[in-house]
Parts: structure tokens; C-alpha cells; sequence
């Protein structure tokens, strides 16, 4: 009999330490898909913070407006949050081909793109062929599309 109970001792011992694991490993991926879907929150705030609108007239030119074979478009803050009024705040890309150098400035004045500012974009574009053209605008995860004719 002492035998017995011996090997039911040890078998509960056992099953006491297999359970103790598996509860410790079940709550350590709680934590890590806690943590994921935190990160996720913040990364899904931060964008619905920051959203743009692209207010210029696609049937108005934004060619070569001002003659120098640039590509002019205003750009209104439509989020909650106040961004910065700077070429790395945006990234656009016209037929495909992302552009660099814009030139950046709050139509108001200010250094700052505050929520209902309109900002005016302009790029190089030179040689810029005759007919449409889409430009891709991101801003902090937004993305808004633009189409325009020349």
C-alpha cells in the first residue's frame, strides 16, 4: 500500500509541475500578444491623427503654373493632430517616380500645419508630357490620390 501511494504522490507532483508550465508559457503569449496589439493601437492612433485632403482643382492647372515646370498642389490638414509644415512630412509620387526636393509653405504663413491649414506643394517636373497624370500623395500613412491633365 505504501507503494501505491507513493506513485500517486509522484504522479501529482507531476501533474502539478505540468500544469505550473503550462500556465506559465500561456501567460507569457498572453503578455506578447498584449504588447502587439498595444503597439499596433499606438502605430493606428498616430495615423488617424494625421490625415490630408488634397484640395486643389484637378481641371485647374497645377502645371507649370508659375512657368518654371513644376507640379503645384495644395494640401489641407484634415486630422487631429498639428504637423510639421516640411518636405519629410510628405512623400509623393507622380506616374510612379517618387520626387524629391518639395518645397513646402502654410498658405497662411507659419512654420507649423495646423488642423484646417492648406499647404502648397511644389516639385520639379520638368518635361512633363501632354496628357494624364496621377500623383500619389502619403502623409504619415494617409494616402490620397490625385489625378490632373496637362
Amino acid at each position: 500500500m505504501a507503494g501505491g501511494s507513493a506513485a500517486e504522490l509522484i504522479l501529482f507532483i507531476a501533474a502539478i509541475v505540468i500544469a505550473a508550465s503550462v500556465a506559465g508559457t500561456l501567460t507569457s503569449e498572453v503578455d506578447r500578444v498584449s504588447d502587439a496589439i498595444s503597439a499596433k493601437s499606438l502605430d493606428v492612433s498616430a495615423e488617424i491623427r494625421a490625415d490630408a485632403e488634397i484640395v486643389s482643382d484637378p481641371g485647374a492647372p497645377v502645371y507649370n503654373r508659375s512657368g518654371d515646370e513644376n507640379v503645384t498642389i495644395h494640401v489641407r490638414n484634415t486630422g487631429v493632430s498639428d504637423l510639421p509644415a516640411e518636405s519629410g512630412t510628405f512623400d509623393v509620387l507622380l506616374d510612379g517616380e517618387y520626387q524629391t526636393d518639395l518645397t513646402v509653405s502654410v498658405v497662411d504663413g507659419g512654420d507649423t500645419w495646423h488642423r484646417g491649414d492648406v499647404v502648397k506643394l511644389e516639385f520639379a517636373a520638368p518635361d512633363l508630357p501632354a496628357g494624364d497624370h496621377r500623383l500619389k500623395l502619403v502623409v504619415r500613412g494617409d494616402e490620397e490620390v490625385f489625378r490632373f491633365r496637362t
